[in-house]
This record gives structure tokens, C-alpha cells and sequence, in this order.
């Protein structure tokens, strides 16, 4: 699965990016032009420190308060990033342009999951719903930090490039392996196929994603005014989400949902802002444009929970996979030229 393909977005940014990168080629130091999704203030409570923040807080919370406690804040938020991906595809009218992976592969997804369901393979459609999951939402942390390292030139050198791949995949695969290791039998409650390779090397790939990490803050730290803060505090909210959640969430399934929150949040903030509000007179009406989608993908959830109808578990499940699908096709350059 792919998320957030941001090398290839970040070339067709707007000119004022562009500003800024050449500010910083001229000078090779930290430009003082505006350089945030929105501003440093809503970035940071949004998409980075602040929202990890609040994950830690919210971990805490159910550590006092109990588990899932936090169900429905989930469903709300799952739901309207959801929205948040079509409304994308809408707006940039991109079933006109790439039909095969707007329109095509998402209908493959769906029937390939239907026919898994149908023919009862329920426990191979939790464990790709879950390895996708880390995946996906390792990759956007990914796209983010890389927007904010472009912004200052990208990386600075050849070992800032290592130590931050290293930073956000080590964490990845140690939450891989820890999971299957701590809960070897279910995830999220249900039945799943772990790879379970026992405690030496689950515990080994924590502690190397632990040095990986702290590597990646002592070099930053060294070379503070060569990079971005974004990108840092994107790299460490990464490293709170996937050693917190992924570890307590093989003893409560809550922690995993205060992750997914985290998740939908900030991707919430991300698409809000590199939409296009040139048309729009006000920031309330592109809120209020940017709100139909999300807000149909809600709607629909919340109608079919009062009227079940069996046949649409599959294809609630089939369109998660579809926006793990798209989520790496709408923020390519050819999808937004």
C-alpha cells in the first residue's frame, strides 16, 4: 500500500515554495519566509508536536479511564478522512485524468475483498487490513516530515538522509514485529496471521528503532539550522505513535484507536490545507466546501448502522483498502499538474 506520495508532490507545490528553496540555495541557512501548511502555530498543534501531545494525553486517559473509551471519536474521524480523500479526487477531477487508478483498481479492491468475505477468509482480511495499516500510516508520517525537509532544501546531506529513513522505518518494523510477538492471536479483537519470530529479534528491532531515533535527534540537534523543525518534530511525534500505541495496544485495543485518531487527524489537516481556496472568497465557505465530503462519508456510516444490511460489511471494508490505494496515487506530480 502506498500514502502520501510526497516526493512527487512537493514538485508541483505553489511558487511561494519555491521562493523559499531558492532563498535557501542562496544562503544555505534558514529562510525567514512563511513556510508551514499553514502557519507554525496550527502545524504544530496539528500535524506534529501537538498532536502527538495529545496522543500521549489521550493515552493516559484511558490508562485512568478504561479501555475504548474512545470508540466513537474513531468512527467520526475514520469517516470524515475518508471523505477528505474523495473530496480530492472531486475537486481536481481526477477520474477524468487517471481513470485506471481513481476509478479501476479501487473497483478490483472491492471485489477482490468482497470475494475474500464471501468466501469466509475473514483472518486474511484482518491481517491486510493490519500490516496495511502500519504501512500506510508510516508513510504519511513519512510524506510529512519530507514536506517540511524539502522546504529547507532537502536533506542536508547524504547521512541526514540515512539517519531520517532510518528514524521512520526502524519504528515501523519494530511495531511490525512487537505487535505480532505481544499479541500473537488477535488484533482489534479479531482473529489475525502474526509473524511472530519470537521475543529476541521483536525486542532487538525495538531497541535498534530506539537508536535509530535518538541517532537521527543527536545529529539534528548538531545541525539545527540546516533543517527544518517541522520535519524533527514530525520524526519524534512518529517514533511517540508507533513505540506507544503499536506496544500498549497488544494489551488494549484503545491504544491502537488513540493512534488511528492521531492518523486521521492530522491527514485531515493535511488535505484541508493543500487544497485549492483560490476560488473562494472566505475561509468559511472552503471550509463549509471542503466539509461535503467528509460529511457524506459520515453520514453514510452512521445511516447503514441503523439499517444493517450484510452485504455492505464487505464494502466497508473493501473502501479502506481503496483509500490505502489512493492515498498514494492523488499526491503524485501527474495527478495534480
Amino acid at each position: 500500500m502506498y500514502s502520501l506520495n510526497q516526493d512527487e508532490f512537493l514538485d508541483a507545490l505553489p511558487s511561494r515554495v519555491s521562493a523559499a528553496e531558492a532563498l535557501w540555495n542562496q544562503s544555505h541557512a534558514m529562510p525567514k519566509l512563511r513556510r508551514w501548511l499553514i502557519s507554525e502555530r496550527t502545524d504544530f498543534w496539528f500535524a506534529s508536536a501537538g498532536a502527538s501531545g495529545g496522543l500521549l494525553a489521550a493515552l493516559v486517559l484511558i490508562l485512568f479511564w478504561g479501555d475504548r473509551e474512545l470508540d466513537w471519536i474513531d468512527l467520526v474521524f475514520s469517516e470524515l478522512h475518508l471523505g477528505a480523500t474523495y473530496d480530492a479526487i472531486m475537486r481536481r477531477r481526477l477520474w477524468r485524468r487517471r481513470p485506471v487508478d481513481v476509478l479501476l483498481l479501487p473497483l478490483l479492491i472491492l471485489t477482490a475483498t468482497y470475494a475474500l468475505i464471501s468466501m469466509d477468509h475473514w483472518v486474511l482480511v484482518t491481517s491486510i487490513g493490519m500490516y496495511a495499516a502500519i504501512w500506510h500510516r508510516g508513510r504519511q508520517n513519512f510524506g510529512l516530515a519530507r514536506f517540511y525537509q524539502r522546504l529547507a532544501g532537502g536533506p542536508a546531506s547524504q547521512t541526514h538522509q540515512r539517519l531520517f529513513a532510518a528514524a521512520i522505518y526502524a519504528p515501523m518494523a519494530a511495531a511490525f514485529f512487537l505487535y505480532s510477538h505481544l499479541a500473537p492471536e488477535d488484533y482489534e479483537g479479531d482473529p489475525y496471521y502474526s509473524f511472530n519470530a519470537g521475543p529476541e529479534l521483536a525486542w532487538s528491532l525495538g531497541l535498534i528503532a530506539l537508536m535509530c531515533v535518538a541517532a537521527y535527534l543527536v545529529w539534528t540537534w548538531r545541525h539545527n539550522r540546516l533543517l527544518h523543525p517541522g520535519e524533527r518534530w514530525i520524526v519524534l511525534a512518529h517514533a511517540v505513535a508507533f513505540g506507544s500505541a503499536y506496544v500498549l495496544g497488544a494489551t488494549q485495543t484503545s491504544f491502537l484507536f488513540v493512534l488511528t485518531v492521531h492518523h486521521e487527524v492530522q491527514y485531515l489537516y493535511f488535505t484541508y490545507a493543500v487544497a485549492n481556496k483560490e476560488s473562494y472568497p472566505s475561509e468559511i465557505r472552503f471550509a463549509a466546501s471542503f466539509a461535503v465530503w467528509p460529511v457524506i462519508g459520515l453520514a453514510g456510516t452512521v445511516g447503514s448502522s441503523w439499517y444493517p444490511i450484510s452485504w455492505l460489511a464487505p464494502l466497508g471494508v473493501g473502501g479502506l483498502f481503496c483509500h490505502y490505494w489512493l492515498d498514494g496515487r492523488i499526491w503524485t506530480r501527474r495527478s495534480l499538474e
